[in-house]
């Protein structure tokens, strides 16, 4: 094994010697760790009103050769008709994101921090070329924004600013924090799209997390909380309309998240609701239509064996266009309101956790959306409706992809030991040939509430195609607990946390072995947050794993509860009530408990500034396996929280959790 400092030496050198500071053809091989260095992705599709031109934000690597350690982001654009190929629009210092057209289609605007890194502002640049024009000038950036239907004004979401006598106070070390005292609410403003000037339009007391303005421009339809906290933002969120003219706001849903999104006719908005039942409290999304004016609420999706997600109004006004995450499979997919019947459109292969994935053109004729498949990260795609409509690729971000020997993945579905049928996708390495020889890996997903998909599963997060190229069989499940297969299947592992689910994850390394995929005694398992938890929760209640990779993991659920920012709810949803009333349902389901009983090699990985998992989590399974003799090692990543944004770490990461298992395994 390499040592820190050898690690990071070697992985330098491997950027430079690979890349020269920006991605270069790959020139055969597989993939490596060092290789996720020049990934590109993309984000944000929009279409412009006469559904001629569609904008899409180009994230790009980090120019390490310059210093760089975050990706850089950019506002392309393509004519739908194929003309002229796509090129970049606005780029500069900063980082554009998020493109958004005038009613009228003259104009293009975005969010960039070309002036100050990490305050984003509104800007705006002419179809036909020129300088980009800023909007804003807020102190503390903008957050969101959306055009009025008349074009004269943006609605934007803005935090706000730190008192003059607070920021003094900081300034010279008179910085104390109040835990839960000193809330900065994100308020709406109302600006005037060619000056800049504007007006606050929401109240002090309200936290507004997504906005979206009526089809006559009268009203706006905001996601709002009551605190920024985010146990108020993720679990006690409404959504609300409010009338720009008066002020005055009406709840339509006390529960809501996502994106609002008005109906054509203005009379409907469609949201993402959380579905709680009495008993068994679990919140599972699925897709709501409720009345402007609050008329009645509908819910999709209850009944459905897949997950909806990301609605937006069809411009018929009889359909929604849904993301369905149907097992491992993504479709972009027609809902229809009448009878709540899914056409699906396409096949996506995109990760679950990345969206917008696709827009819809003011007629309805025409879509934009991304695509991609296990050799590669999704590309933007082009279709026209008709039977003999276009549906074309007209991006290629990964070309040097296409040079490698990679690995290939299935859907594959085996039987837990109470009979639940369980989906995974299963990665297997080049010219691989089943022997029941190769050592193997379970990678878990986090959430609990997730699911792995069938599509590229290489980055920092997402291990298996690095693991597959070194020779491992690689297993991603979707245990009882994942999205994509109904809402009684997400609400399975409702107060068993490591019960069933364990169950569908070693039936699911049975398989590998029965397969003839594995050799039973060189299989691994792994998984970051959730899945972090569920390796660490492992270990502590078998010994069939040769070695163990606990990323960002919760290891005492009592700790955690009190520490993290997701905290009532998140936990006493699951696990029916507070750790304070149920004391020993939250200890007999905590690793560290039964750390005693751990003998599995177990590497422990976790941002350092984690809000979501504190690092104190990692620190407790370390120190337990240490002192009950394990081998163990951990390794916390400054500056990085429960995702991880620094490319040397991101490589660092997948770099050590291949060499572990390489160690362990082989």
């Amino acid at each position: 094994m390499f040592s820190r400092t050898a690690r990071g030496i070697l992985y330098t050198v491997l950027l430079f010697l690979i890349t020269g500071g920006r991605a270069v053809c790959a020139g055969g091989g597989c993939f490596s760790p060092a290789d996720i260095q020049k990934l590109a992705y993309l984000s944000d599709p929009a279409f412009s009103p006469g559904g001629d031109w569609v904008a899409y934000v180009l994230h790009v690597p980090p120019d390490t050769v310059r210093g760089e350690k975050l990706y850089d982001s950019e506002v392309w654009v393509v004519d739908f008709e194929g003309k002229r190929g796509p090129r970049r629009f606005a780029f500069g210092p900063g980082r554009e994101k998020a493109p958004a057209w005038s009613p009228g289609g003259r104009w293009l605007a975005f969010l960039s921090d070309r002036e100050t890194s990490g305050t984003d502002q509104v800007y705006k640049i002419r179809l036909d070329g020129g300088e980009a024009v800023k909007v804003t000038d807020f102190e503390e950036g903008v957050g969101s924004f959306v055009w009025n239907p008349g074009g004269n004004l943006f609605a934007v979401v803005v935090r706000e600013p730190l008192p003059e006598r607070v920021k003094g106070e900081k300034e010279r070390g008179d910085d104390e924090v109040v835990i839960g005292g000193e809330d900065r609410f994100d308020r709406l403003w109302l600006v005037d799209s060619s000056t800049g000037k504007g007006e606050i339009a929401s109240p002090d007391s309200l936290h507004v997390q997504a906005i979206a303005w009526s089809p006559d421009g009268s009203r706006i339809a905001m996601i709002v909380s009551d605190r920024p906290a985010s146990d108020e933002m993720y679990w006690h969120a409404r959504l609300e309309v409010l009338d720009i003219s008066n002020g005055n706001r009406i709840v339509l849903s006390e529960r809501a998240g996502g994106v609002p999104d008005w109906s054509p006719d203005g009379t409907a908005i469609t949201f993402t609701y959380t579905l709680v039942h009495s008993d068994v409290t679990v919140g599972v999304p699925v897709v709501a239509v409720v009345g402007a004016d609050g008329g009645k609420l509908r819910l999709f999706g209850r009944n459905l064996r897949s997950t909806l997600r990301y609605p937006v109004w069809h411009p018929d006004g009889e359909h929604l266009v849904v993301l369905e995450m149907a097992g491992v499979t993504a479709r972009l997919a027609y809902l229809s309101l009448e009878d709540g019947k899914i056409e699906q459109v396409e096949e996506l292969k995109v990760p679950y956790y990345r969206g917008p994935f696709f827009a819809i053109s003011r007629d309805g004729n025409r879509l934009a959306y991304f695509k991609g498949s296990a050799q590669s990260p999704p590309d933007l795609w082009l279709k026209e409706r008709g039977l003999f409509g276009k549906n074309d690729r007209v991006t290629d971000v990964n070309p040097w992809l296409s040079e490698l020997d990679l690995p290939r993945a299935q859907r594959v579905r085996w039987t837990s030991r109470d009979g639940t049928e369980i989906e995974g996708v299963l990665f297997t390495p080049p010219r691989f040939k089943k022997d029941g020889k190769a050592p193997a890996v379970l990678l878990i997903h986090g959430g609990p509430m997730w699911a792995w998909w069938l599509g590229w599963h290489g980055s920092w997060h997402e291990w298996a195609v690095p693991l597959a190229c070194r020779g491992f069989v690689v297993l991603c499940p979707n245990p009882r607990g994942s999205l994509g297969y109904g809402i009684g299947f997400a609400r399975a592992n409702f107060d068993d946390w490591g019960g069933g689910d364990l169950e569908d994850i070693f039936a699911g390394a049975d398989f590998l072995v029965n397969g003839g995929y594995a050799d039973r005694s060189r299989i691994g398992i792994g998984g970051w947050s959730y899945g972090g938890y569920m390796t660490s929760w492992a270990i502590t209640q078998t010994r069939r794993f040769a070695a163990a990779v606990v990323g960002a993991g919760v290891t005492n659920l009592l700790s955690f509860h009190g520490t993290t920012d997701v905290t009532p709810t998140f936990l006493s949803r699951y696990l029916r009530d507070i750790p304070y009333v149920r004391l020993e349902a939250y200890r007999n389901r905590s690793a560290v408990s039964f750390v005693a009983q751990a003998r599995t090699p177990t590497l422990i990985l976790h941002g350092g500034d984690d809000a979501r998992v504190p690092v104190g989590q990692a620190y407790e399974l370390y120190n337990g396996l240490r002192q009950v003799g394990v081998h163990v090692e951990m390794v916390a990543y400054p500056r990085e929280g429960h995702g991880f944004r620094e490319i040397y770490h991101q490589v660092d990461l997948v770099g050590r959790v291949v060499d572990w298992f390489e160690h362990h395994l082989k």
